[in-house]
């Protein structure tokens, strides 16, 4: 009879635990969305493999199944993924006021404590405003005769080779634009010495 009483105490205990982790408690709405299995989360789906440049397919499925903002639970944390630009936009317009930004634990140890996603508040706006002068939108408008240079000499010089692995070749020209307008460097090529 005891025993009886145990494993019905033991089910109950198990269903009302997983209903308050599918469920959780929000002094607000929350969006739709599945919190996966208890502990697990959706961690398995979100880190298979996708072999396609298009939108993953963890983001498609649940984008289709429930809008464009959906509530998840991936590397132990409940997040709201949000793929509306609209909504995206005012969160990053907000962070540091009503929103900050997060990083798996995992994250913080592989590159460090003192890495560029750490940053918050004021050292947060700093980078952000110095990156956006450099790289926004009225900057690369002002640069693109400098990248069209660059791409017309790197085309010159390719014509020559035999072989010219794209990928590789590409990110080289990539490299030394930004180089180039960061810090100023030129790369002195073997030749010109």
């Amino acid at each position: 009879m005891w025993a009886l009483c145990m494993a019905a105490l033991a089910i109950i205990s198990i269903t009302h635990w997983g209903y308050r982790w599918r469920n959780p408690k929000c002094h607000g709405k929350l969006p739709p969305g599945s919190m996966g299995l208890p502990l697990l989360g959706e961690n398995l789906q979100f880190f298979t493999a996708n072999t396609s440049s298009d939108i993953p397919p963890f983001i498609k499925k649940r984008t289709e199944k429930y809008g464009p903002i959906f509530r998840t639970n991936l590397v132990g944390r409940p997040i709201i993924i949000s793929t509306d630009p609209d909504l995206n936009y005012f969160v990053f317009q907000q962070e540091g006021n009503l929103f900050q930004s997060w990083y798996p634990d995992t994250f913080t140890e592989i590159f460090g404590k003192q890495n560029v996603s750490s940053l918050h508040g004021v050292m947060y706006k700093y980078l952000k405003n110095m990156v956006l002068h450099l790289f926004g939108p009225e900057s690369l408008k002002k640069i693109i005769p400098e990248v069209e240079q660059a791409a017309l000499s790197r085309l010159q010089q390719w014509s020559c080779q035999d072989i010219t692995e794209l990928k590789d070749a590409t990110a080289s020209m990539i490299f030394d634009l930004t180089a180039k307008k960061l810090i100023s460097m030129i790369r002195v090529s073997p030749r010109r010495i």
